[in-house]
């Protein structure tokens, strides 16, 4: 086969001036031409002539006169294969991709090393198939074109990064992290090559590289917003707060309109305990963007975040508005009434959604599973169980693989008392979820609270032993053996489940309930204080020690600032009113002691230890009328931790007082 290289020796040169400007095309062309002749004759001048009048026609934006013209020369020359070359480069950029390809390999087939054949084929099988998939035409071809094509004397950006972004689809991780370091080095300024080099990085299990080819980059040059973004993200990931706070700053400042960062940088800002700044960050964001619907998520989030219920309404409100078709808004107004236990609301406000006739599907996947399951729980709460069950069962109909409304579903059912629906998808489930841990957690509260406490305790063990990196399954373990009076062996269970999770405040605190539970109260207090030494602000912890403490009538000033800050916590958490007006109450401060008590008894209709306590209250303050319907209906509630004698009696009592 002849080859070009030495024809075409003279014409590279002069291309070589054509493209840095020394010379013009014509004087290129006339040069060649006087070459030409000296040594090939007529035809190879003409070829020569028609190949940079193609050129020159090209850069006149003159493409069908240069594909004329390079054919021409392709055809006058049958030996070389420049000018197909080029044509299949032309023919790329008209848009004529199986021109180009049958181009570019008859030139191949005239030159089979033609860098500039190569390149163009291989650029244009790493093209994507379409504009909806972004998937290359052929990434193996595209791959060996380029690798033939590499070794031109000036460096090509374009190549290098194309056959590394192959290189990473393909999942030669090595190879494109050695041609991106290299790109990288010598371009810094090139984002997608350094974007492209992180995410090599990490899929090779090399996050450090990660982290400091970015830090490296916005340190070294002008950094591009992308990457000082990306660089907050990485940060965000490690939880190094205060660092992506800064980078997310630098960010906002290089592209002011961006929402998402702003939205990334509130997120971060309420993650490092400023609020208010996330806040600020958030308002400037909506001033710029009032529909930005996330942002406005975000500030109802931040606003729940901070108790803030009436000003997180009114976001959520303002979401319908803009999106009355949409899931957001009702699932944060939804939100807001949970955190304030207004279940009916939840009801009122999620149950029209799953009525409509055409509920938002696929797209809005995750929101509509959020609906279903606050929509669900809202029924329980409100002991309507057999609307918990057709939320459920509508759920599994729409999401069949939901473990999750599996889960949910069984503990409705057993609700219910339909025991022998709740076995049956629990053993279902089990079967196509083996691994779900939740699922075994349900179960073995079922039979236990059957009377099946064997087979509960032989679940829980199996429970444990298939999941030794899970605290939950210790957890639960050790709270059955409580609830068997068998406190000795819980202890055992959570004291080794400490020595594997020593960071998990979950443990300790089960230990402390374990503890108060078999009237070891020292040990309950001290293990209370471990917790909230680790946390001051864990707010189970915070009411479980106040209550202990009001109960036992021990240290009743500290109960109630132990419990007045579980209670900032959760302002309407109805268990943690209960244990402050209790703990007012020991103090024989009534006045303080009834609007808390009032409102968990409220709340807490079916609990029957509050209603006890309401009716203790009122009896004190003379409403005896009152205080016998508290306590009739802590008889008919779930009478858990109650002495249903003594309330008979208070009963009796409390009657004939109202007899006298």
């Amino acid at each position: 086969m002849h080859s070009a290289g030495s024809s075409f020796s003279v014409r590279h040169v002069i291309f070589l001036f054509v493209l840095c400007g020394l010379v013009s095309p014509d004087t290129a062309v006339t040069v060649l031409a006087q070459s030409s002749e000296e040594s090939d004759g007529d035809a190879r001048a003409s070829s020569y002539r028609q190949f940079m009048m193609g050129l020159h026609l090209e850069g006149e934006d003159d493409l069908d006169g240069a594909i004329d013209a390079l054919r021409a020369s392709a055809t006058l020359d049958p030996l070389v294969a420049e000018p197909l070359a080029e044509l299949a480069a032309l023919y790329v950029r008209a848009g004529r991709s199986e021109d180009a390809i049958a181009a570019g390999e008859e030139a191949l087939n005239r030159e089979a090393d033609n860098q500039t054949a190569h390149r163009v084929l291989g650029l244009l099988f790493a093209l994507p198939v379409n504009d909806q998939v972004d998937t290359p035409r052929d990434s193996a071809r595209a791959i060996s074109h380029l690798e033939q094509a590499r070794g031109a004397l000036l460096p090509d950006f374009q190549l290098e990064f194309t056959l590394a972004r192959l290189y990473f689809r393909s999942g030669a991780n090595d190879d494109a992290v050695e041609l991106l370091e290299e790109l990288v080095r010598d371009e810094p300024g090139f984002v997608e090559a350094v974007l492209l080099l992180v995410q090599a990085y990490e899929q090779l299990g090399r996050p450090d590289d990660a982290l400091t080819t970015l830090e490296t980059v916005v340190t070294s040059a002008r950094p591009s917003f992308r990457v000082v973004a990306r660089l907050g993200d990485m940060y965000e990931r490690r939880r190094r707060w205060r660092d992506a706070i800064a980078a997310y700053e630098r960010a906002v400042a290089l592209n002011p309109r961006n929402a998402n960062v702003r939205r990334r940088l509130a997120r971060v800002l309420l993650a490092y305990g400023e609020p208010e700044r996330g806040r600020q960050v958030l308002e400037e964001l909506i001033d710029m963007r009032p529909r930005d619907t996330a942002g406005l998520q975000l500030l109802a989030e931040l606003e729940l975040e901070l108790n803030n219920f009436a000003s997180a309404e009114s976001v959520a409100r303002q979401i319908i508005e803009l999106e009355p078709e949409g899931l957001r808004g009702q699932l944060l107004l939804a939100q807001v009434y949970g955190q304030r236990r207004e279940y009916q609301s939840i009801v009122d406000t999620l149950q029209p959604v799953i009525d409509r006739e055409e509920v938002p599907g696929d797209a809005q996947g995750l929101q509509l599973a959020g609906v279903y399951g606050r929509l669900g729980s809202a029924y329980q709460q409100l002991g309507d169980d057999e609307s918990a069950v057709r939320v459920y069962e509508e759920a599994l109909e729409i999401m069949p693989g939901s473990p999750g409304f599996k889960a949910r579903l069984a503990r409705a059912y057993a609700d219910a008392e339909r025991f022998d629906d709740a076995v049956r998808i629990l053993e279902t489930s089990r079967s196509d979820h083996p691994a779900d841990l939740t699922l075994v957690l349900i179960e073995a509260e079922l039979y236990s609270s059957r009377g099946s406490p064997e087979r509960s305790e032989m679940l829980l063990l199996n429970a444990v032993e298939n999941n030794q990196g899970e605290p939950r399954g210790f957890v639960a373990l050790a709270n059955f053996y409580s609830q068997q009076d068998r406190v000795a062996e819980a202890v055992t269970v959570l004291e080794s489940a400490e020595q594997r999770f020593p960071e998990d405040n979950s443990i300790l605190f089960q230990l402390g309930a374990v503890f108060e539970q078999g009237d070891r109260f020292a040990d309950a207090e001290q293990t209370f204080r471990r917790v909230l030494t680790r946390d001051p602000d864990h707010a189970p912890t915070l009411n479980y020690l106040g209550y202990m403490l009001a109960d036992r009538g021990e240290q009743l000033e500290e109960s109630v600032a132990l419990i007045e800050r579980a209670v900032e916590n959760d302002p309407h958490n109805g268990s943690y009113l209960d244990s402050l007006g209790w703990a007012y109450f020991k103090l024989d401060r009534l006045d303080l002691a009834e609007p808390p008590l009032r409102a968990a008894g409220e709340q807490l209709q079916r609990n029957s230890v509050v209603q006890d306590h309401l009716g203790d209250l009122l009896v004190r303050l003379g409403r005896y009328r009152e205080a016998i319907e508290a306590w009739q209906r802590a008889l008919d509630g779930d009478g858990e931790e109650i002495d249903s004698g003594a309330i008979e009696r208070k009963i009796d009592d409390t009657r004939r007082r109202v007899v006298r």
